[in-house]
Order: structure tokens, then sequence, then C-alpha cells
């Protein structure tokens, strides 16, 4: 591109030149007035195709400037004409308040797939209760529907969330009458159906005699890298109870071979797509657990630590034949990056499947090794603190159909004690 100073009508404008041809003239610094805020003298760069245009886009620049109230001080800068455009400011305000990669996507999956394509285009004001009431009837009875077929997982759009969505849309409407002058929130007086029981049992954990099958499954499979790989995540996580994005977040100084122990400090989190600011959808390490008692010890066979330092130097060995620079990370992609759990999501639910076991991705090793505990005699508090639980509650809550060798001994108990009685 080639860049050219010209003068127009006084003033600098800067000439852009495509190798295609294509022009573009920017002015920049351009004087809109003082910010009524802060008394400031505010500025903008300001591009047209043409020098007429950018004539008009000046002139129409400074008068929205004094119709927005001649600030860039507050939520102003945002114009709204619909509730899309409310939606999105709700939001920017949103993600400086929340901190959790995982809230952030799941609230943006709640804008993109259900509330801006339903009321996107209406006027904030003009839409009323029984327009919210309607569509949350609509969305109740299609996860209605996809329990009494027995899919495990709903199909996008049918979510069972339905009732956390519309108050999230409570939020915006509370966001618009603080800031944007709204006077009612029409889902005050909405009534959310309640979610109907799904009538299929779960199986999240894999018994002795399913175990033995997987296991044998995972020996025969052929020495490749990517099966040695997939076999070690497999084999850590029965052993660990971790999950996986803390696995995978794993560095090579997070394992403690004198204790024969692994540090769980962080995890990987997928940041979402922003085109609009041109960003792609990538995958990060938060610095911190899950939560905050997900920082903790884990205790692990030797054996596991070994494999994972053997896996660390089998990938350096690999950088270091490709002229690439090392890696701490334990499993790393090809090119030393943080791994993306997707692909090996994929290849465990084909392999599963194929051995005849339930599909729950690899939470499955997370549960089972809490079972396996659970049957060992390990005690509840003990396993919230290996699993990272923040309260007792979550992890008997979660955990206490899973040791069904235990479920005899509330009858050896009495029994015992009945003899102690009698005799």
């Amino acid at each position: 591109m080639q860049t050219e100073k010209i003068l127009h009508k006084g003033k600098t404008v800067y000439k852009q030149t495509k190798k295609n041809g294509t022009v573009r003239y920017a002015a920049k610094a351009v004087y809109l007035g003082l910010d009524s805020k802060t008394g400031k003298p505010v500025r903008t760069t300001i591009t047209a195709s043409t020098l007429r245009q950018l004539d008009r886009k000046t002139i129409q620049a400074k008068f929205d400037f004094v119709e927005g109230g001649a600030t860039r001080h507050s939520n102003q800068q945002f114009q709204i004409s619909t509730f899309k455009d409310l939606a999105e400011a709700w939001y920017y305000n949103f993600e400086l308040m929340v901190s959790s990669d995982n809230t952030l996507n799941r609230v943006r999956n709640y804008l993109d797939t259900y509330i801006i394509p339903q009321f996107g285009d209406y006027v904030p004001d003009k839409i009323e209760p029984i327009d919210i009431q309607v569509w949350v009837n609509h969305l109740a009875e299609k996860y209605k529907n996809s329990v009494k077929k027995g899919y495990r997982k709903s199909a996008k759009g049918s979510a069972k969330d339905y009732g956390a969505i519309v108050k999230k849309m409570g939020d915006i409407f509370n966001f618009g009458i603080t800031n944007y002058g709204l006077t009612k929130n029409p889902v005050r007086s909405v009534q959310i159906p309640p979610q109907p029981l799904s009538n299929r049992k779960r199986v999240k954990v894999l018994h002795d005699e399913d175990l033995i099958i997987w296991l044998k499954y995972l020996d025969e499979l052929p020495a490749t890298r990517a099966n040695r790989r997939f076999k070690l995540i497999c084999d850590t996580l029965l052993a660990s109870g971790l999950r996986i994005n803390e696995l995978l977040a794993l560095s090579i100084y997070d394992l403690d071979f004198d204790n024969s122990l692994i540090n769980v400090n962080k995890t990987l989190v997928w940041r979402n797509a922003k085109p609009e600011q041109g960003k792609k959808g990538e995958v990060i390490c938060k610095e911190s657990p899950k939560t905050a008692a997900g920082n903790r010890k884990v205790y692990v066979p030797f054996e596991i630590l070994e494999q994972l330092q053997n896996f660390h130097d089998e990938m350096n060995l690999y950088f270091r034949k490709n002229g690439l620079e090392k890696s701490k990370l334990i499993f790393p992609t090809i090119y030393g990056n943080y791994m993306c759990d997707r692909n090996e999501r994929t290849t465990l639910k084909k392999r599963l499947i194929e051995c005849g076991l339930p599909d729950y991705g690899f939470h499955l090793f997370r549960h089972t090794h809490a079972s396996m505990m659970l049957n060992a005699g390990m005690n509840w508090k003990e396993l919230q603190v290996r699993m990272g639980h923040k309260s007792i509650g979550t992890t008997m809550d979660t955990y206490a159909e899973l040791a069904p060798q235990k479920l005899g001994s509330a009858v050896e108990i009495y029994n015992k004690k009945m003899l102690e009685l009698r005799f």
C-alpha cells in the first residue's frame, strides 16, 4: 500500500492507494469537541473512499458526539436501537465483571444461540412479557421432547438451561433500566416452566468388568506416538482423578518425583473467537485451577511420573530433530503449544464405542477413580481434597452411588451391632 500526504481544505489528509488501485482517504486526529465530563478535547480518525464522503462523515461524527452527550466516558458510546445493541452493551460490561472464561463462553452461547436470534431485531421497550413467555414455553417443550427420546445430549437450541437463559435476559433489561432509560423489565412476570426429569440413567463409571475390557484394549493398541500419548492420558486420569484440562496444562516442573505427586495449580480453557476484533478461538492456560480448592497435590504411582517424564523427553527429542524449541509441557502439540482436548475426545469416543463401553468423555476416568478410592476405603474428606472440590457436599452428591462394593456395608454394620446386643 502506498501512502501520501495531501492538503484538503487546509487539513492534512492521508491518501492510501492499494496495489489493486483502490483509494482510501484518512483524516487523523479530527477534533470532535470537549468532553462534557472531563473537559478534555476528543479526537478521532475518519476514513472514506472519496474526499466528499470524508467531509460528510466528519460532519456526522461531530453531530453524533454532541447528540451522544458530548462524552466518551459513559456507556452512551453504545448506540442502542435494537435489543441486540442492548445485549452487546450488557455483555461488554459483563466481561469486565467476570473472570471465568467458561462462564463467558456459556453466556456468549446464550446470546448467540438463543437470545439474539429470537429478539435481536426487536426495539427493547416493545418486547412484552407474552413474547418471552411463548418463547420460553417453546424452549421447554423442545427440551422435554429431547428427554422423552432419551437423548443424552440435546441438539443445539434445545438446552435444558432455558431458565438460566431467560434470567440472563432479565439481567439485560435491568442493565437497560439502569443505563439507558428503559422503564420496564418484562422478564419479571414470566414464569419459567419446570424441567422434566430425565428418564434415562447415566452410567458415569467403569466398574471392574468394564475396566478390564478397557485396559486390555489400551495394551493392544499399536505403539505409535499418538497411541502412546492417548494411553498415557487415560492412565494418568485414572490414576489421579485429574480433570482433562488440568492434565493437559501440566509442565514437567509440576511433577514431584521425591514425593511421588503431581502439583495441580492451573488449567486450560477455551477462549471463544471475537470476529468483530479479528480474534480466533484459542486454548489458553489459566494460571489457577477451576476453583481455589482445585489447587492441590495429588499422589500417584511413581510409574505414572516416570511415563510422563519419558513422554516429555520423547516430544523434546522430536522438537530438537525438527529445529524447534524445547517445551516444558508434557502434552504439547507438534508445534509446542497447549493441546486442545477436542481431538483426543473424538478418539476416546470412537474407542469406547468400539469396546462397547459408555461414552461419557474423559470425566469417565475421574468418576472411575473416585469409585475405586471409595471402594478401597478412602473417606469422604480425603476424596474431597483429592478431587479438588470446594465442599464435601459436592463430593458426596457426585459420588454417593459410585461405590457399589460398599452398598452392603450397612447390613454388615447392622448385623454386627445386633450380635453385640444379643450375646
